[in-house]
């Protein structure tokens, strides 16, 4: 596709930006905006989005085009990420909470690891017009299914939920009392992951397998797609352990195996370590619900659409920033560079969560002695 719109590495770039501003733009006022149309409706939208926005891509011959098909996907999937996460926030245990968020992630990685397969297959064999024409009938084909499973669910316990504040407030988990400089510093690791997936697996990785190392569209699609199927099977350990031990002492260890990934990817010569590096990645994003579940933890019943929105804005300000400044460094630079400030923003972030959540950490030993 870069090829036959005639790309430069800096424009390949831009669609990943294309795809995250207006998903950002709209996330603050879909807080708001999902309170007074309700969670079908805005489900729906959403959907209608991501189709459309496919379509067009299918159909795309300029710069112009795609990014305009990018803008219509990332609208559609903020609006239905917004509604399931406040979803998976409220329903259940609140102990339970990074287990549920990662059940939904392994079903958007499952999806991501067939369709990353098939996409690049079809698109090697038939062309990539066709890989969006496939990916088309897939988003059908989900939407048709949350409608009929998915949604009627989702539409009970919602409002089921529109309760004062302090009785939503579950009594399955202790409350804490909430510090700016601790949601602060939950805000700026959301930030830090979301960075270091749009920098590395949406920018960096595409680029440097198809610019450097010369890989085909399905060879990087089979590289991501093993790394998909890993994360996938760890994300239900990973959910328990953090639970159950702590979530930041999760989450630390998993942002060291993302910043692994993303040092060891330029430096890969062949097909074996390029893998090896997007497999580090992703299994490092199975760390990606835990953010929210802390702000769930801290906020306590007031985790509602409006806070679910600014986090997504958060991690959607993530998502812009990064394939801007990532492409344009490793355009002007090198992929060396990129990979370095992508490391620099994860470590940077994870230093901070680890002082200012450190000393509750060892708080909570003490006390389980």
């Amino acid at each position: 596709m870069v090829n036959a719109l005639g790309l430069s590495i800096a424009a390949a770039g831009f669609l990943g930006t294309a795809f995250s501003l207006p998903r950002a733009l709209l996330t603050l006022p879909a807080g708001v905006l999902v309170e007074r149309i309700g969670p079908t409706l805005m489900m729906h939208a959403g959907m209608g989005l991501v189709l459309t926005g496919t379509l067009v891509a299918a159909t795309a011959t300029s710069l112009t085009r795609m990014a305009l098909a990018r803008a219509l996907v990332g609208l559609g999937y903020g609006a239905t990420a917004l509604v399931g996460i406040v979803y998976l926030m409220q329903a259940g245990p609140a102990t339970q909470r990074t287990r549920r968020g990662n059940m939904y992630e392994g079903s958007l990685i499952s999806a991501n690891a067939v369709s990353g397969y098939l996409a690049g297959g079809v698109s090697v064999h038939v062309g990539w017009r066709w890989g969006f024409g496939a990916a088309a009938i897939a988003v059908t084909a989900g939407w048709l299914t949350a409608t009929w499973r998915v949604l009627p669910t989702i539409r009970t316990v919602l409002q089921a939920r529109v309760v004062p504040a302090a009785a939503a407030a579950p009594a399955t988990e202790p409350a804490r009392r909430h510090t700016p400089l601790a949601l602060f510093a939950i805000y700026l690791v959301a930030f830090g992951l979301a960075f270091g997936w749009a920098g590395a697996i949406v920018t960096l990785a595409p680029l440097y397998g198809g610019q450097v190392l010369g890989l085909n569209a399905a060879a990087i699609g089979r590289a991501l797609a093993l790394g998909y199927v890993i994360e996938a099977s760890l994300l239900i350990p990973v959910g328990w352990a953090a639970d159950t031990f702590g979530r930041v002492r999760v989450l630390l260890p998993g942002m060291a195996v993302l910043v692994s990934g993303v040092l060891i990817l330029p430096l890969a010569s062949g097909l074996a370590g390029y893998t090896l590096a997007c497999v580090l990645v992703i299994v490092g994003m199975t760390a990606w619900m835990i953010p929210a579940s802390l702000l769930a933890e801290h906020l306590h019943g007031r985790f509602g659409s409006r806070a679910v929105s600014l986090y997504r804005f958060i991690t959607d300000l993530g998502m812009v920033t990064a394939p801007v400044i990532v492409g344009g460094l490793a355009g002007w630079a090198g992929f060396g560079v990129g990979a370095a400030a992508i490391a620099a923003v994860l470590v940077a972030s994870a230093a901070v969560i680890a002082v200012v959540h450190g000393p509750r950490l060892r708080r909570s030993v003490r006390d389980a002695r």
